[in-house]
């Protein structure tokens, strides 16, 4: 694995040279560094963002912080695998530099997007949350039968993330600001439970027409 950015194999990088087009292929990423997409993608993406300074992180302690969370998906999940991960980091970096989208968020936002883009099916078993809860399974039991999947990604994010000083991205964050992001980045990964999905839709149509009204309804075309 890369000590730095900079210690990148050639042929990996050179799959991520346009990791900020919609068209980039993270299939071709996967089969260049040997299924282990996220550490590398990871570290470009959140060096273009900075979200290394925004920590206040060593470069180190990300890419342990990396390894550390793709370690824990699970390679033999044909779907909810560290691939999976690194093309929704992808498309959510892709949304991010979008002129709309930036402008109505803070530096803080795009770090917990990211962040949570990363985790979001971390650890993930490859069943759905009715097959945790019809089966009686410890998960199911542990977050009495509601967003089960969604809390256990959360939740061992933070433990595997808190647990060594290593690999703690956010050690050196003012505790206000942690206890912001770390809210931002719960509820945007419960934000990913499927029976939220057309609630949160809805919302984000009604936040884009309603400007769009007024702007009409003031003759502006």
């Amino acid at each position: 694995m890369p000590l730095s950015l900079n210690d990148i194999p050639p042929h990996v990088a050179q799959t991520m040279e346009n990791e900020d087009s919609w068209d980039f292929d993270i299939f071709n990423l996967e089969t260049a560094c040997l299924k282990r997409p996220l550490t590398y993608l990871g570290l470009k993406i959140f060096s273009r963002f900075g979200v290394c300074e925004f920590l206040s992180c060593p470069e180190a302690t990300l890419r342990s912080w990396l390894q550390g969370i793709e370690a824990n998906y699970h390679s033999t999940n044909s779907y909810h695998n560290s691939s999976h991960a690194a093309d929704v980091l992808h498309a959510t970096a892709y949304f991010l530099c979008k002129e709309r989208v930036k402008q109505s968020l803070e530096q803080i936002d795009e770090v917990a997007a990211l962040i949570a883009a990363t985790v979001h099916d971390v650890d993930h078993p490859g069943r759905t949350n009715s097959f945790l809860c019809n089966a009686g399974s410890e998960l199911a039991i542990l977050y009495n039968d509601t967003a089960v999947l969604e809390s256990h990604h959360a939740a061992l994010a933070f433990q595997i993330t808190t647990r060594d000083d290593k690999c703690n991205i956010f050690k050196n964050m003012e505790r206000n600001e942690y206890r912001t992001l770390r809210q931002a980045i719960i509820d945007m990964v419960l934000a990913t439970e499927m029976t939220k999905h057309f609630e949160h839709v809805n919302k984000f149509v009604n936040s884009i027409n309603k400007p769009l009204a007024a702007l009409e309804e003031n003759g502006v075309r």
